[in-house]
């Protein structure tokens, strides 16, 4: 098993490299670039535009701006780069051990094009709404999508799983920015049940995650938690419907797939109980393939749902990433598509090790 983890975990830090030259690559060739801020200023000369990316580094070969970016060459104190960091080891090592600090492998994501924050800030800020949202949202539709699945599984061709399918076939063709819509306008409009958008009330709660938010929260705990609650119900809804549709049908098949198989009939054969053959026999087999939607659920903990967080305003990682491409802002874009390959390569080794677990063939 360890022999088998550190294969893959091998061959995922050689996806990761892969990826950075990937990302780095494609937003070399986008348009734009962090001078396109002042494209609109008169007084903005050719020479302050050469100066402003030559502070950047930006003048520099590609590969030397790619080293700098990684993190694996520094500028020393002669203006030059170097491969050796001060200590005399490496660059890529870690900053405790080759003394640099710069550069995506030692946590330095640079500076946004835009305003000028810390692209590290600017992540932080956005990552506790995408996990609040997302986490519960992953939470409800895997739950939901497992029980539903493995009953209509079992029931197959009965009343409850063919009304199942077909509510489920019909929920999954809706558009996710169509079906936010139609609950915002059924909750919100109609019903007047919830919120519309962002996180808080702003009229009675201060920004949430700003420092004065966190004062309130400590002083009202039960009345901020109810109010972000209420916030939470359109947004997670969304996300839940449209995830859980489709990954309910793919356990309902897998769990018909597997009661045909084999070892299920020898073990009903045997005289086992219905309940025994399916946790101990059914369960584990149909389980395997639905492993991947359990690892590939990681990467949208911090991605989370681009539109959704859109439609709902919802101050988080792709609300973020849209305001980035909008704004051109590429140390973001290139900061939040870096990390969400390292969430899919964890994802993909979580997949894996629950494969080894549920089906101990995969580790020959």
């Amino acid at each position: 098993m360890i022999k088998y983890a550190l294969k893959r975990i091998a061959l995922g830090v050689t996806i990761m490299l892969g990826s950075t030259v990937l990302i780095y690559a494609l937003l070399l060739a986008a348009p734009g670039g962090p001078e396109q801020k002042y494209a609109l200023n008169p007084k903005y000369t050719a020479a302050q535009k050469e100066g402003y990316l030559k502070s950047l580094g930006l003048d520099q070969p590609v590969p030397v701006q790619y080293c700098r970016w990684l993190g694996a060459c520094r500028r020393d104190a002669e203006g030059l780069d170097a491969l050796i960091g001060p200590t005399g080891f490496p660059s890529f090592l870690p900053s405790s051990i080759s003394g640099v600090y710069t550069g995506i492998i030692h946590g330095e994501l640079g500076y946004s094009y835009f305003n000028g924050e810390s692209v590290a800030d600017l992540i932080a800020t956005a990552a506790l709404p995408t996990l609040i949202l997302a986490g519960l949202s992953i939470v409800i539709w895997l739950t939901l999508a497992v029980i539903v699945g493995v009953y209509t599984g079992v029931k197959s061709g009965g009343r409850f799983d063919n009304s199942v399918t077909t509510v489920t076939y019909v929920l999954s063709t809706f558009p996710t920015f169509l079906l936010g819509f139609m609950l915002m306008f059924l909750f919100a409009i109609v019903l007047d049940l919830t919120p519309v958008d962002g996180m808080v009330n702003g009229r009675e709660s201060p920004a949430f995650g700003s420092d004065l938010y966190w004062q309130y929260f400590s002083v009202n705990p039960v009345t901020a938690l109810l109010d972000l609650a209420a916030h939470l119900v359109l947004p997670v809804m969304t996300l839940v419907i449209v995830s859980f549709s489709g990954d309910s049908r793919y356990v309902r098949a897998s769990v018909i797939d597997a009661l045909s198989m084999e070892h299920v009939r020898t073990a009903r054969a045997k005289g086992l109980t219905r309940a025994r053959v399916l946790m101990r026999h059914a369960l584990r087999t149909a389980l395997v393939p639905f492993a991947t939607n359990i690892g590939l659920a990681l990467p949208f903990l911090f991605g989370g749902a681009l539109i959704t967080e859109s439609i709902f305003s919802w101050p988080g990682v792709g609300r973020l990433t849209l305001q980035a491409t909008n704004n051109l802002d590429y140390p973001v874009l290139m900061s939040i598509l870096l990390i969400g390959s390292v969430m899919v390569v964890i994802g993909n080794l979580v997949a894996d090790m629950l494969y080894a677990i549920l089906d101990p063939r995969v580790r020959l």
